[in-house]
């Protein structure tokens, strides 16, 4: 896994190919307008090295996304459809998990993983006490 620190607030993580064609990028902070570039960069050069069937996004880190961030998330999803790879969202966390459901893009990015519900402060079967 290749890992470029980063003095942003994203950090774009991306994987090999495995043997089954995959790679999976993880998203870790924040993707906003400012940092849109990183993530179409290292999509596009996963793209490129690989040419992958799959490319999984892991977001479970990911703890801010705006409307720029979604676009590059569409446009990321639309360079894997132009080389036939599919691409999907393996996780999210809890607040990117509300924009992409307010936006009815849970099913277009193909989210696989959602976090658990959150019930009076606790997630999960976690409790405070």
């Amino acid at each position: 896994m290749k890992f470029t620190p980063s003095t942003s607030r994203l950090t774009v993580v991306a994987g090999e190919a495995d043997s089954d064609g995959r790679v999976l990028i993880r998203l870790i902070g924040e993707l906003d307008y400012d940092e849109t570039e990183r993530l179409r960069e290292a999509v596009a050069g996963a793209v490129g090295r690989w040419v992958p069937a799959h490319v999984t996004m892991d977001a479970t880190e990911l703890t801010f996304l705006d409307s720029a961030g979604i676009r590059a998330l569409l446009e990321c999803r639309d360079l894997a459809d132009k080389i036939g790879a599919g691409l999907s969202v393996e996780g999210v966390s809890p607040i990117v998990f509300q924009v992409l459901r307010v936006t009815e893009l849970l099913e277009h990015l193909a989210v696989t993983r959602v976090p658990p519900v959150t019930v009076h402060g606790t997630t999960g079967s976690t409790r405070h006490g």
